[in-house]
C-alpha cells in the first residue's frame, strides 16, 4: 500500500503542467468521491448490504419480467434460506442480499476486507495508496459493468465497491458460459457458499 500511496501523491506533480491537466482533474475528482463515500458509511444502516442490492438489482435487469416467476421457483429450489414469494425484482434484490451479506462465507470474506483495508489511517503515504487502489477498482468497475458504476456513482457508494469487487468478481468467472436464470442463480450460490 505504501508503494501505492507514495506512486499516487507523484501523480499530483500532473498539476504543475498543463497538458496532463486530465490527470489531475481525475485524481480530485476521485478523492473527493473518496470523502462523499465515507459520509456514506455512517449515512446509511448497512452499506454493503445496498451495494449487493444494487448489484443484484443490476443482474435481474437482463432477466426479463416473464421469468421472474420461473426463477423465483429455481431460487427456492437451489438456496436452503431463500423463500419462495418475492415477484419483484425489487423485493427480491432485496431479500437476496439479506441473505447473501449474512451467509458465514461472505460475511468472511469481507470482514478480511475490512480489516485489511480498514480506512484508518497508518500513514499518509499508506492510506493513499487505499485511495489508489479503491480508485482502480472503480475505474473497472465502469469497464466491467457501467450501470453498477453508474448506481453506486449516483449513491456515492464507487469507491467502496473495492470492498466486495472480488467476491463478486469471482461470482462472475465461476458463472462464465451460463446465461439468464442459471448464470443469475450460479452467482447468487456463489456468493452465498464461498
Amino acid at each position: 500500500m505504501l508503494k501505492r500511496g507514495v506512486e499516487r501523491a507523484s501523480w499530483y506533480s500532473s498539476c504543475l503542467f498543463d497538458k496532463y491537466a486530465n490527470v489531475c482533474s481525475e485524481l480530485k475528482k476521485e478523492d473527493t468521491r473518496l470523502i462523499k463515500s465515507a459520509f456514506e458509511i455512517y449515512k446509511r444502516k448497512d452499506i454493503i448490504a445496498d451495494m449487493m442490492e444494487m448489484y443484484i438489482g443490476e443482474e435481474l435487469k437482463t432477466i426479463g419480467s416473464d421469468k421472474i416467476k420461473s426463477l423465483d421457483i429455481k431460487l427456492t429450489k437451489a438456496l436452503t434460506w431463500y423463500s419462495s414469494g418475492k415477484l419483484t425484482k425489487t423485493a427480491m434484490a432485496s431479500s437476496l442480499s439479506m441473505l447473501i451479506i449474512n451467509s458465514a462465507g461472505f460475511k468472511y470474506d469481507i470482514s478480511i476486507k475490512i480489516n485489511k483495508y480498514s480506512l484508518a489511517i497508518v500513514t499518509a503515504a499508506s492510506f493513499y495508496g487505499k485511495v489508489q487502489m479503491a480508485a482502480q477498482r472503480a475505474r473497472r468497475l465502469r469497464e466491467l459493468s457501467p450501470s453498477l458504476y453508474n448506481a453506486l456513482y449516483i449513491n456515492n457508494m464507487k469507491m467502496l465497491y473495492f470492498l466486495v469487487s472480488d467476491k463478486i468478481d469471482r461470482a462472475l468467472i465461476n458463472s462464465m458460459g451460463l446465461r439468464g436464470e442459471e448464470r443469475f442463480i450460479s452467482i447468487i450460490k456463489y456468493l452465498i457458499s464461498s
